[in-house]
């Protein structure tokens, strides 16, 4: 079997750059609010300094905001993490709602910027045996070229279901959602993605709905 690592590897490569910037910007944030709370707390210091009571209840709001801020960027960070580790993960079998949680959380910040709300379809438990790796890149690649034809107030639910001898992921979409579009762009960009795993791309216009069809057991 012909295997286009190259390329797939490329394609990783590119999410990983996309993925670690958004992540690393938002870190970035959280930091400045660190660091904005630090300098009103070096004012009030000061103003104490010079004989200007301190108001406990405006230190607890910035000893609380900066708190705030210390457990967002290391819930970053531990995300980012748990990416960074995946990308060398082999073939395993994994519930599909832990893949669909975990892109859903990676694409967030991009997703609010441009008006996309992500969801995750029902509780039942689906698994399939591939390398999450790719996957969460493959669904990462369908909602990026929905985020390029968003025009604000946009939704996506991710689910899967079982159908035999295969575990078929689904992209719903809100009505009138260019999906047959994006499945052409997904299709031709990630065809490395889409052999790696031996899956199949497909659309339902009718219902705005794109699907991917894996196999539950992964053929070396």
């Amino acid at each position: 079997m012909i295997r286009f690592q190259g390329t797939a590897n490329t394609l990783g490569l590119l999410f990983c750059g996309t993925m670690t910037a958004s992540m690393s910007h938002e870190i970035k944030n959280a930091l400045a609010i660190v660091n904005e709370n630090a300098g009103l707390l070096a004012d009030l210091i000061a103003l104490a300094e010079k004989g200007r009571p301190l108001n406990p209840e405006r230190l607890k709001t910035l000893a609380a905001d900066i708190s705030r801020q210390v457990q967002r960027a290391d819930s970053i960070v531990s995300r980012l993490n748990r990416f960074a580790h995946s990308a060398g993960q082999p073939v395993t079998t994994t519930d599909t709602r832990e893949i669909f949680e975990f892109t859903a959380a990676l694409a967030a910040r991009m997703a609010a910027m441009k008006g996309v709300t992500i969801t995750v379809a029902g509780d039942n438990t689906v698994q399939v045996q591939a390398r999450p790796f790719i996957v969460e890149n493959l669904l990462w690649l369908c909602l990026k070229h929905l985020f390029a034809v968003s025009t604000g107030n946009q939704t996506v639910q991710l689910g899967a279901e079982n159908a035999d001898s295969h575990v078929v992921i689904g992209l719903q979409f809100a009505e009138g959602t260019p999906v047959e579009e994006i499945s052409k762009l997904v299709t031709q960009e990630g065809q490395p993605l889409i052999i790696a795993l031996q899956a199949e791309v497909s659309t339902d216009a009718q219902r705005s709905l794109i699907r991917l069809t894996l196999p539950k057991k992964f053929e070396e």
